[in-house]
């Protein structure tokens, strides 16, 4: 006769079934759990003087990261267009963002206000008369202007086509650029500069109305600094100073991103590098990776290292 098993009393069957069966929610498999290298979530990094912390993150600190459905891409530790780039060592480096292609210098963070002041490179080695080549843009899915800012409207390279007849109507002098600017604009054209008190002028809209100058640029520069500057000091070099102060940007994390629940349950927020900013996961204290948040990261049992 056949020898019969133990019957296992009904409740610890329960609980074997329980231990073994796949955690879900809705109906869905619980994302594995994974192990992230910390040095890619630095508390604090220094870049000369600024302080880069999270969501700023310095290039030099991206990892390969597992994501849940076990894909590895390179990963940040902070929102992805705000990567800085540490140039330079020591006391003396410079951290620098790209924006749109365009290279800014950091010259301050400041965290509790969720601000940071930026100003461009080119002009900041641009000279006592340097010439602005491009406007600012930037994606507005992090970064976005501030009331602090006021913009200056710079005409480049003005009255060139035209011939030698054509002179420059004398209610736009006021305006003319008359420092030592270099620029490849041709021999004796005219720059000019106009302020948002003078935006819309008929002076400008002389400019704008026959298509005289090569180049039209707007950029932003900050309230306090540009009202300490008039006109006539403007078009004698003073803009140069305005822009080396630069201009200031405010960062932004949407409530609908699963970044939102992350950071509000204590993590940090992986993303890819590539241009569609995937959300990766929840980098937490305990130097897991939650989905998508650290919540999440206390209940599954399955570890994968990074």
């Amino acid at each position: 006769m056949a020898a019969h098993l133990p019957r296992l009393p009904f409740i610890l069957l329960f609980v074997f079934l329980a231990v073994h069966a796949p955690a879900s929610s809705h109906g869905d498999p619980a994302p594995p759990l994974t192990t992230y290298d910390a040095s890619m979530c630095l508390e604090s990094s220094m870049c000369g003087n600024i302080s880069i912390r999270y969501p700023f993150y310095l290039s030099s600190t991206t990892r390969i990261i597992t994501d849940y459905n076990y894909n590895t891409t390179s990963s940040s530790c902070g929102y992805t267009d705000l990567e800085i780039s540490c140039q330079g060592e020591g006391p003396k480096a410079t951290p620098a963002i790209i924006l749109r292609g365009h290279n800014y210098t950091v010259l301050d963070i400041f965290y509790d206000s969720k601000s940071i002041i930026l100003a461009d490179s080119d002009v900041l080695h641009g000279g006592s008369c340097p010439v602005v080549l491009h406007d600012l843009s930037f994606d507005k899915l992090w970064l976005q202007n501030t009331s602090s800012n006021e913009n200056l409207t710079f005409y480049f390279g003005c009255y060139t086509s035209r011939g030698p007849g054509v002179t420059v109507p004398p209610d736009l002098f006021a305006y003319k650029i008359d420092c030592d600017l270099k620029g490849p604009f041709g021999e004796g054209a005219y720059s000019f500069i106009f302020t948002p008190d003078d935006h819309w002028k008929a002076q400008e809209h002389e400019l704008d109305q026959y298509g005289r100058c090569s180049e039209v640029v707007s950029v932003p520069v900050r309230s306090e600094v540009l009202m300490a500057n008039n006109q006539s000091m403007l078009v004698r070099g003073g803009y140069a100073e305005v822009l080396w102060y630069g201009f200031e940007l405010e960062w932004y994390q949407g409530t609908t991103d699963q970044c939102h629940l992350c950071e509000q349950s204590g993590g940090k927020c992986a993303y890819s590098q590539n241009q569609k900013r995937e959300f990766l996961g929840c980098l937490c204290s305990n130097s897991k990776v939650g989905y998508p948040d650290c919540r999440s990261s206390k209940s599954s049992k399955t570890d994968h290292s990074i």
